[in-house]
This record gives C-alpha cells, sequence and structure tokens, in this order.
C-alpha cells in the first residue's frame, strides 16, 4: 500500500522540479525559452558586494614603473631612471553610492616602496672668475635608492562606475588617490660616487618628495589609472558566460544564457537571454521555442524576479516525462511507510502474504517508468496530470536483485503548486488511480511464490492518503554570474500571464 503510493507521488513530484536540470551538449529534442532577469538596485548593492569579496579579502599588489624624470635644482638638472613604485594592500569593502552606481575602495594597512634604480647627473656648469668663463663638467650617480612608507602614513583609495558593454558589467576607474604624511617616507642607506656634494642634493630631493606627496604622484595620475584599470580587467560581471544549472536528471540538461544586460540606473538592472533545455533521452521532437507573451513592469520593487513564458513549466515537463525516456529508481528504505509494512506479519498475511519470506530488514528496489507520454493540461500554479505510470519490483535473492512483481497504475489528479522559501510544493486534488499487478514470470517459476495481493485495498487506501496530499522539492538557486546565486522565494502565474519567480540573496 505505502509502496504503491509511494510510486506514485515520487513520479510527479519529481517531474515538477525537472525545469531547472542542467549541462550542454546537443540533443535532437530540445526547448529554447527567453527569460527575464530583474534586478532592483539593492541586488546591484548585493552582486557587488560578493563579486568584490575576492578583491577585497585578498591583497592588493601592484609594482608600477614611471618613466625617467629629470628634476632641475641649482642649476644642475638631476635624472632619475628605473623609477618603481610598489603596493601592497587590503581594500575595504565597497559600498554603492545613494544616487549613482559608484564604487569606493580605500587601503588598510597601505605598505609602499619607491625604487630609484639610478639618479645622476652629467652636466656642463659655466662660471665666471676673475673675468674668465671656466667650463666645470659635474658628474656623480647614486645606484638603488630606496625609500620605505612608514606605517599608517599613506593612504590608497580608487573610485569606480560600472561599464556596460552588451552583456558584460565592468568598472572604469574614475578616479585614483594616492598620498601620504609629511615626512612619511623613510630613505635607506644609499652610495654616491662623483661630485662632492652630490649625495647631499639627492637627500635634498628625497627629502621634498617624503614632504609633498602631490608633488610627486599628481604628474604620475593618468598612468597610475591606467595601470590599476589593468590589474582590475578580472574583475568584471560577464552575464554572457552560459551557467549551468543543478542536474537532477543526467537525461535533462540546462543551460542559462544572458544575451542582453541593460542598466537602470537607480531602477537597478535588467537582463535577458535563453534557457536551453535539451533532452538526451526523449524521442526526435527537434527544437520548440518558448517566448514572453509581454514587457515587464519596472518598479521600485525591492525583490529580484525571473520572469518565464507561461507555457514553460508545461512544455518542459512533456518533454521530460515523453514515452521510454525516463526512469526513478528508489530503495524500500527510502518509501515512507514501507518499514511499517515489513514490520507487521498480520498486515503481510491479509495484503502481501509473499512478504513475509523475507527478513524484516529487506530492501527491495523500485524502477518508475512510462512507456506512454504524460498528459499534462494547465499553466501557472494550476495542471492536470494523466500519468500512465508502471513499476518494477526488484527483491534480494542470492545476493543479487532480480524481478519480482510489476505494477501498472493509471493515474489521473488535479496539481496545485506553491513556491515558498527555495521549495516547489504540490497539492494533488481529486485523484483516481486504477491499479492492476502481475507477478514476474522467473521468479514465479523459481521460487513458487504465494501470489495473493489486495490491489482493491492497496487502491483504496492510496486514493484516501493522496488527496489533498502535499509533497515538497527542493529548488536549486538561478546562477546570476560566477559564484553568485539567487534563490527562488515565491512563484506569481496570474491566468494567462508569464509565470515570475521572486528571489533572494
Amino acid at each position: 500500500m505505502t509502496n504503491t503510493r509511494w510510486i506514485t507521488t515520487k513520479g510527479l513530484s519529481a517531474a515538477l522540479i525537472t525545469f531547472f536540470i542542467s549541462s550542454h551538449a546537443f540533443s535532437k529534442s530540445q526547448i529554447n525559452s527567453e527569460f527575464e532577469l530583474v534586478l532592483p538596485r539593492q541586488f546591484q548593492q548585493h552582486l557587488i558586494e560578493k563579486k568584490w569579496e575576492s578583491l577585497v579579502n585578498k591583497e592588493f599588489q601592484a609594482n608600477w614603473q614611471f618613466p625617467d624624470q629629470q628634476i632641475n635644482t641649482q642649476e644642475v638638472p638631476v635624472r632619475i631612471h628605473q623609477l618603481s613604485l610598489k603596493l601592497k594592500t587590503l581594500l575595504q569593502k565597497p559600498s554603492l553610492g545613494d544616487s549613482q552606481s559608484v564604487l569606493k575602495l580605500s587601503s588598510k594597512d597601505l605598505q609602499a616602496e619607491l625604487h630609484m634604480g639610478e639618479v645622476s647627473v652629467d652636466h656642463v656648469v659655466e662660471r665666471v672668475v676673475g673675468g674668465i668663463i671656466g667650463r666645470f663638467r659635474v658628474q656623480a650617480q647614486c645606484k638603488d635608492v630606496v625609500l620605505n612608507l612608514q606605517p599608517g602614513q599613506g593612504s590608497f583609495s580608487l573610485v569606480l562606475s560600472p561599464q556596460v558593454e552588451s552583456a558584460k558589467a565592468g568598472t572604469q576607474v574614475e578616479s585614483v588617490d594616492l598620498a601620504w604624511l609629511p615626512g612619511g617616507w623613510v630613505a635607506q642607506g644609499f652610495q654616491c660616487v662623483g661630485a662632492e656634494g652630490f649625495e647631499e642634493l639627492i637627500k635634498s630631493e628625497i627629502n621634498k618628495i617624503a614632504n609633498d606627496s602631490a608633488r610627486f604622484v599628481e604628474p604620475q595620475k593618468e598612468l597610475i589609472k591606467k595601470y590599476v584599470q589593468e590589474s582590475l580587467q578580472s574583475f568584471q560581471f560577464d552575464f554572457s558566460q552560459p551557467r549551468q544549472l543543478i542536474s537532477v536528471r543526467p537525461d535533462l540538461r540546462l543551460l542559462m544564457r544572458v544575451e542582453e544586460y541593460k542598466d537602470l540606473g537607480v531602477s537597478g538592472a535588467k537582463l535577458k537571454g535563453q534557457l536551453e533545455i535539451e533532452f538526451l533521452r526523449a524521442p526526435d521532437q527537434g527544437l520548440k521555442t518558448l517566448t514572453l507573451s509581454e514587457a515587464s513592469e519596472q518598479g521600485n520593487a525591492s525583490e529580484a524576479q525571473l520572469r518565464l513564458p507561461k507555457d514553460f513549466i508545461k512544455e518542459v515537463l512533456l518533454r521530460s516525462y515523453s514515452a521510454n525516456s525516463w526512469l526513478h529508481q528508489v530503495t524500500s528504505d527510502r518509501i515512507p511507510g514501507f518499514s511499517s509494512v515489513m514490520g507487521s506479519r498480520l498486515v503481510q498475511f491479509f495484503i502481501w502474504p509473499e512478504l513475509m519470506k523475507y527478513p524484516k530488514s529487506s530492501k527491495f528496489k523500485f524502477d518508475v517508468y512510462s512507456n506512454k507520454d504524460i498528459n499534462i493540461q494547465g499553466e501557472g500554479l494550476r495542471y492536470q496530470v494523466k500519468a500512465p505510470l508502471y513499476s518494477k519490483m526488484m527483491a534480494l535473492k542470492e545476493g543479487t536483485y532480480m524481478p519480482f512483481m510489476n505494477f501498472s497504475l493509471p493515474f489521473t489528479s488535479d496539481v496545485q503548486l506553491k513556491v515558498e522559501s527555495g521549495k516547489v510544493y504540490a497539492t494533488f486534488e481529486n485523484p483516481t488511480l486504477s491499479l492492476s499487478s502481475s507477478w514476474d514470470g522467473a521468479y514465479v517459476n523459481k521460487y513458487n511464490p504465494s501470489r495473493r495481493f489486495s490491489s482493491s485495498t492497496v487502491r483504496d487506501r492510496i486514493l484516501s492518503s493522496l488527496d489533498g496530499k502535499t509533497v515538497s522539492v527542493g529548488l536549486p538557486n538561478i546562477p546570476v554570474t560566477e559564484g553568485i546565486a539567487l534563490k527562488i522565494n515565491k512563484m506569481i502565474a496570474p491566468k494567462g500571464k508569464d509565470i515570475v519567480f521572486r528571489l533572494a540573496p
């Protein structure tokens, strides 16, 4: 009794979730469905924070090379070669501005090293001495001049804005700011050769850098912006990459492919694309295309929404459960109530005496399938199901499973759907059922079983337990971009309208 009830309800409840199944391979039966994903502003904030966690939680490092420079001091031009700046810092968690999509990242525990590979002078100085013009060549050189920024003496920040191109959303560096407090640098010891006094001249220039960050940074800001922009290329939202959903059945596969991304400013963002569902075991049914029936209304809703065509569930289920294309297998220890049948010899005696030959701890296997298409009518949240189900029951004999009994279960029911907190609930209403059974011929010949089986008793108990029965199955999250997914929270499906799933982080 409980066994047969499980066979019926399990087959149908599994069918209710197969529209979220994954993988990617060509098949002769495929459905391509349009979808629209609306992300309000607070969801953009969530995505930004999640996406940037990989940067925020890692050390940001830079090694920027600057062009050679010349400093004119005391009429002697000083040339700086192989100038570079190394940075190490953690970036503070970003936040989204109130009126526009702007990110500001600021440094924490900034470390910096300024390196000058060579500081040199090679210049001819003219002097008038006693009415005579004299020319003196000044030559000097310092190697590997290194300055280290003292802890807490500097800051580094970025201002970024979204940059949207087709289905990709990246960042544009709007500004950078690097500054330090006067005297924030400490020079390591260095040696110079050449003109006497040149070392003091270099120390004087170093002190100017240490006391005036703007003097050094301002001429380099555009180059620094370029370096930062290049380093952030890998930190972008690439919605165009196909996203695979969690597989429920290996023969049913689904890809989520974004084709359009539109930034709506303070209202959020809208993504459009295709869900590609492939049915690897289904007969050749060609390609079916499902389109959205109406334009969405973009308001200031606080919830993210996924919109699908009104016939999406029905069409996917019809192909998912086409004739001879699917099979569910379950062991008896996973069947609710089956243990009570195995635990009562009295119950077995009246409805299924052959079970009395097996230990109470025995496990049976059940294959559930259909050799005919399941008929599904309806849309949205209400469906009428006609399911010609069959099951093969297998018993463990002599260390191996062999066929035991066969069941035919023509079944009809109204099914009411509801989605809450990441689960779909299906309630069966007004069910009807016919039940017939037969024994496997090989089992009968070999074991001469007691073939008494009360089909009518089992059928009546199935119907009484099914009417009003609700089963639930967890739904997978919706992948938005790499490492970011949203949970299905609720389903809305007004008659004749597209299906709308409300999503949560």
